[in-house]
């Protein structure tokens, strides 16, 4: 009964919000209408107040993956990915409406792929090899009163940590973007359908803080081709908010945050994983800073997190943190720069006991983070990285990221995954050793390297191969093959 409700009271809260939303539009329309004085100054009006925009991504990647024995899974496969989206804004004073929609279209998906994202497509697809769909991505109304205070509503993109950016400081909205936001809530874009979220989010910023709340619940998407964005999760909901200080406030090119996520999920899947529903609290810190040094600039992060809870009916008691360092040698050729850093997300060392000690990675954007391959969740992780990063012409950069693994704990699986994308799955595959092997701590590594060239304003190139050397703890899972490769092209076009 519980279920049944909910589920009214979201398409009802949904079809409200469209009402409303819609109401909104034609009142402005109509205010604007009568105030102009012919149809020519009417429509260059609209003109305008409107912004249109279309991005086509193109991508072919090729795997080469783990495997178990005594299986007839495919360890290698290819298939290739389109997706085409396109957005309309139309803005007035303070208000702003937005609606951004995809088209999606995958071919030669593997019938019987051994792992990686082949495999997941092809399964949360109907397991067709072929799944295309059009989708409503994100469609939301957006009020920002000239005081501070700001409002969105409808189906919104939620990136944890990238609350506020800079103007002037690119160092530190590339630390904020790309290292730190999405480490348990993000959009998933990576993949070729995404996540949004459904709800709404409130704030209020001045030139010393940003204090903001959300209250959402989590779209189908990711490997869902066929049902992403036309369903939510049954009862997958997030909470929460966070407070900023913004850089300059205590210290110069620093940034405070100290923010509080909260996650529910009671689909049967999940009661079945766990014995009951998960209700899972998230308090964490976080800072970042990026500062002139030398010949260069300097960036730091560092992130903690505390969780408590229930995951399922266990005392949920988990932590995790990361810490990064960078130096780039601006005033040289190519621009070097040189980063590194460890992540640790706990894991459960006593699974006798009535907690639950596996940190729980929420709903991320893991592609990010973990290697690129996707074989990690940040739970039960060790990772040692750096990255190394070129910039040989203003439209050409190179990287290169490498890591190290382990499980923080030897009496919890390896994990991967990024999250829920459809009712019929978990989110996170639990990797038991086969039969008559024991858990074992060294994943392994794995190094990825990529170049990015923009062509043209409108047009871009992105190639990347990824290698993955597992070590005894893959070997105990995949104990035919433990050994990985990832190779994809990409090309991106913007107008």
């Amino acid at each position: 009964m519980y279920k049944i409700t909910t589920s009214m009271f979201s398409m009802a809260f949904r079809a409200l919000s469209l009402l409303f939303i819609l109401q909104l539009l034609i009142i402005g329309l109509e205010a604007e209408k009568a105030f102009s004085q012919d149809a020519t100054s009417f429509s260059q009006s609209i003109k305008d107040h409107t912004t249109l925009g279309v991005n086509i991504r193109l991508r072919d990647e090729y795997w080469n993956t783990f495997e178990k024995r005594g299986t007839d899974k495919d360890g290698s496969y290819n298939f290739f990915l389109i997706r085409a989206r396109a957005f309309g804004d139309f803005t007035w004073e303070d208000f702003k409406l937005h609606v951004l929609v995809q088209g999606v279209k995958a071919f030669d998906l593997p019938r019987n792929g051994a792992f990686g994202p082949g495999p997941l497509y092809y399964n949360a697809s109907d397991q067709k090899t072929g799944p295309g769909n059009f989708q409503f991505v994100e469609a939301f109304l957006q009020y920002k009163h000239p005081k501070g205070f700001y409002v969105k509503g409808g189906r919104i993109p939620i990136k944890g940590g990238a609350e506020v950016l800079y103007k002037d400081s690119p160092k530190l909205n590339w630390v904020i973007k790309k290292r730190l936001s999405e480490r348990l809530i993000g959009t998933w874009d990576w993949t070729d359908i995404g996540r949004r979220f459904d709800g709404g989010s409130l704030g209020y910023q001045n030139s010393t803080f940003d204090i903001n709340a959300f209250g959402s619940w989590v779209t189908y998407g990711g490997f869902d081709i066929d049902d992403g964005y036309w369903k939510d999760l049954d009862n997958v909901v997030v909470v929460g908010g966070s407070f900023t200080l913004k850089e300059g406030v205590l210290l110069q090119n620093t940034q405070f945050k100290l923010f509080n996520y909260y996650y529910f999920d009671n689909r049967d899947v999940a009661i079945t994983k766990a014995g009951d529903d998960l209700k899972i609290d998230t308090i964490g810190a976080n800072v970042v800073g990026a500062y002139p040094a030398g010949p260069g600039e300097i960036d730091l992060l560092m992130w903690v997190a505390f969780q408590f809870g229930n995951f399922g009916d266990l005392d949920q008691k988990a932590v995790a943190f990361i810490g990064e360092a960078g130096y780039q040698f601006t005033e040289m050729p190519w621009k070097p720069w040189i980063r590194a850093g460890f992540a640790y997300a706990s894991g459960d060392g006593d699974p006798d006991d009535s907690n639950n000690g596996t940190f729980f990675n929420m709903v991320p954007t893991n592609h990010k983070f973990y290697g690129y391959a996707d074989a990690n969740a940040f739970s039960n992780l060790m990772d040692a990285y750096f990255q190394f990063l070129l910039s040989p012409h203003k439209r050409v950069k190179l990287a290169v990221d490498g890591h190290l693994f382990w499980l923080a704990s030897d009496d919890e699986v390896w994990i991967g995954g990024s999250g829920p994308f459809n009712d019929s799955v978990f989110g996170y595959a639990y990797r038991n050793p086969v039969e008559g092997n024991d858990i074992e701590q060294d994943l392994g590594g794995e190094i990825d390297l990529g170049v990015n060239i923009a062509a043209l304003d409108f047009l871009s190139f992105q190639l990347g191969y990824s290698h993955f050397f597992g070590r005894s703890g893959v070997g105990a899972v995949f104990d035919k093959k433990d050994d990985l490769d990832w190779f994809y092209a990409q090309s991106v076009i913007n107008f």
